[in-house]
């Protein structure tokens, strides 16, 4: 995970929002994730996507082809600026308005009660394992604990990049990533411990 930081562009042209349509409709999670990046300075849609790829999107999954679609409606509602490049491929350029600092803001005043989603495809085979075989819960068992802890692995080395120059909330989320990475690592590591521990495996279990 890097820290964002902030691209110039110039030979542009400026179009922005209409005021009467602003927060015309209900922001959702990639709106505030639009108008964060953009808070670290303007960008065009790769440039959301890029940002996005090295940071939240190592704990925030979604669909990368709404940072094309996003920028656009928050330019309607009024919390995003759009700078339209003059000739050749008219590259559009976002930044975030005072409108949509508030916006901003105001989103991150909110309680944040809601129980955290788990989408976990080792966990899902582990829910049904019964019905597969001993071998193929060994291989899973194996096979997650190298994923948890090769990810760990790459987020020490992030960690250790950006430690003294990030900015210091970006860099508590990925210690945040690192102690779950290694505290699921060790449930695997248990759990293969566990399962060489259980009697032999009958054949017709394997």
């Amino acid at each position: 995970m890097s820290t964002v930081g902030s691209n110039d562009h110039e030979g542009v042209a400026v179009l922005a929002g209409s005021g009467p349509q602003a927060r015309a409709r209900k922001l959702n999670a990639t709106s505030y994730v639009v108008l964060g990046m953009l808070s670290y300075g303007p960008a065009t849609s790769y440039d959301l996507k890029q940002r996005v790829g090295s940071t939240i999107g190592n704990f925030w999954a979604f669909a990368h082809s709404q940072l094309y679609d996003e920028p656009a409606r928050l330019v309607v509602d009024g919390l995003v600026a759009e700078k339209v490049e003059h000739g050749g491929r008219r590259k559009r350029t976002y930044s975030i308005t005072a409108t949509g600092r508030q916006a901003l803001q105001e989103w991150l005043s909110e309680n944040t009660d809601e129980q955290t989603e788990v989408r976990d495809l080792g966990l899902l085979k582990l829910f049904f394992a019964t019905w597969g075989s001993r071998r193929d819960l060994a291989q899973l068992a194996h096979d997650r604990h190298r994923s948890h802890r090769e990810r760990a692995e790459g987020y020490e080395q992030m960690h250790d990049q950006i430690v003294d120059v990030g900015d210091r909330w970006q860099v508590k989320t990925l210690e945040l990533g690192l102690r779950y990475e290694r505290c699921v690592e060790q449930f695997w590591a248990d759990f293969i411990a566990e399962l060489d521990g259980d009697a032999p495996v009958k054949p017709q279990d394997q």
